[in-house]
């Protein structure tokens, strides 16, 4: 795993057209990971838990905590049926 700054993106910009590794992208003036970039072959493995969890972000005021909650637990027990 590596950390780049978004110039350094524009000085070698194959960390994130070919990425052989996962990178995390840091806002350099607040020291804070903004974004990740994977290989195209790890995010085949978690795409749909990761497009779940952005559908709970952008969904999680319509859904409450006590809703958000209760996915979770049925999430979990239906990860397990499988």
């Amino acid at each position: 795993m590596i950390t780049i700054s978004s110039s350094d993106i524009i000085k070698k910009p194959s960390y994130v057209t070919r990425p052989e590794e996962i990178t995390f992208v840091e806002d350099m003036k607040k020291h804070v990971i903004k974004s990740v970039v994977l290989p195209y072959e790890l995010y085949e493995r978690v795409r749909e838990k990761i497009e779940d969890e952005m559908y709970l972000m952008r969904n999680a005021k319509a859904l409450g905590e006590d809703a958000y909650d209760e996915f979770s637990q049925i999430e979990e027990a239906v990860e397990d049926l499988e």
